[in-house]
């Protein structure tokens, strides 16, 4: 009969979701048969992001004969990586006996400032994991890993310059075999903001003013995301992805004047910009197609949308805004002009870690409260798991034993509750 019956760990805070300056705080818990001999119980700590894809191409050796070969591209960088012990020591010579029962090793850390929000996608991710370790003598290791989010605080009153909506005239003119002349048809697209948190809504506005014998089958709004991903090893090397997020489509056909609202709820998505990761660029927008009948070309639209994590001051009013679930909101993040200290286990068995400090990451004070950014006091969003997903959290040079590495895992992004408002006034 194995003598662990439980290792795993536990965070302090339901979701598991932090901002950068904050204090993680939590439980190592071991649950033995009988008593256990052991060198060390130690965590580690880690933020790092990576790329990876594979691209095949078709080669001719010295034959003429055709072959495939594989690229593979990949990048990483590395924003801290720290290790504490909780028991025993970082030389490793000595022995601790672990008495049978339930044990519950508290922890705690901060977490650095200037680091990316939480990202997970196909083709790389930005990710924070723990892992536990029980460190045996002439035995296999028992270790336990788990992931948490940090969310950055984006603030989209920093950046209102870019959040000023659309009002926006088209017009099209058509004509058939290029010599009969179909008339011609006038279009005002208006979006109120470009600026949005999860939760609310894109609320846009199509006044169609048609005077040809043409008519517009249907309507489509679409949020899409872009991504880019830069590979540094075999060589430099970017790969684009583009996805849609959300869509809407309104079928006509309309009359020679109609006003055709359209409404898409932001889903928990990571703010615009990943802010310190120098691997991953990400941007939104929003996409306005008006299909027409025949074979005319439809008419696209398109205007970039910022995704933030605190909305607009002018979007709030107590009418539209409904409290949810209290969870705490980011902490005010802001750069010290002295060196803190590290940050310090709460275990009493507990050794400096043997992983220096970067001197590029600067730490949060530890007895910097957590107070909310946002200086309209507006409720807190509750904190909602991501569409994408990683399937595992597992790194290449572990092995299938770790416990926890294998299960999936979606970030949670902040998401603010607003009730229906009505679409754009005519």
């Amino acid at each position: 009969m194995p003598s662990l019956r439980t290792f795993r760990i536990e965070f302090d805070r339901p979701g598991a979701t932090y901002a950068p300056g904050e204090i993680v705080t939590g439980d190592i818990i071991v649950d033995l048969a009988r008593e256990k001999t052991i060198r060390a119980l130690k965590l580690s700590v880690k933020g790092e992001a990576n790329v990876s894809w594979e691209r095949k191409r078709s080669t001719k050796d010295s034959q003429g004969r055709n072959h495939t070969q594989i690229d593979h591209f990949r990048a990483s960088e590395q924003y801290f990586n720290l290790t504490y012990y909780l028991l025993g020591n970082t030389a490793g010579n000595g022995e601790v006996r672990v008495p049978a029962g339930f044990h519950r090793y508290s922890f705690n850390f901060s977490l650095p400032y200037n680091i990316p929000c939480s990202f997970e996608h196909t083709n790389g991710h930005i990710r924070y994991t723990m892992k536990a370790v029980i460190d045996r003598p002439w035995r296999f290791d028992h270790e336990s890993k788990i992931a948490f989010t940090v969310v950055s605080s984006y603030d989209l009153n920093a950046h209102s310059h870019q959040c000023i909506g659309a009002d926006d005239e088209v017009s099209e003119s058509f004509c058939c075999f290029c010599c009969f002349n179909l008339g011609s048809m006038k279009l005002r697209i208006r979006i109120p903001t470009t600026g949005f948190v999860p939760g609310q809504s894109i609320e846009t506005m199509v006044n169609l003013n048609n005077t040809s014998s043409v008519n517009v089958t249907k309507i489509c709004v679409k949020l899409e995301r872009s991504l880019e991903f830069h590979a540094r090893s075999p060589y430099s090397m970017t790969k684009t992805d583009k996805a849609i997020l959300k869509a809407e489509q309104r079928m006509g056909p309309f009359g020679e004047q109609a006003d055709i609202p359209s409404r898409l709820q932001i889903p928990p998505i990571p703010p615009s910009h990943l802010e310190y990761c120098s691997i991953i660029d990400q941007k939104y927008s929003l996409r306005i197609t008006i299909h027409v009948s025949g074979t005319h070309c439809s008419i696209t639209k398109v205007y970039p949308i910022l995704i933030g994590t605190i909305p607009l001051h002018s979007t709030i009013s107590s009418a539209s805004y409904i409290q949810t679930i209290q969870q705490p909101t980011a902490p005010n993040v802001m750069q010290y002009d002295y060196d803190p200290p590290p940050p310090m286990p709460t275990s009493p068995d507990y050794v400096p870690p043997n992983t220096p400090y970067p001197q590029a990451i600067g730490f949060a004070s530890p007895n910097q409260p957590s107070t909310s950014t946002n200086p309209w006091d507006i409720p807190p969003p509750s904190y909602e798991e991501c569409m994408q997903r990683a399937d595992s959290i597992k790194d290449e040079d572990e092995s299938n034993y770790v416990h926890g590495a294998n299960e999936p895992f979606a970030p949670r992004y902040p998401v603010f509750n607003f009730t229906t408002s009505h679409p754009p006034k005519k």
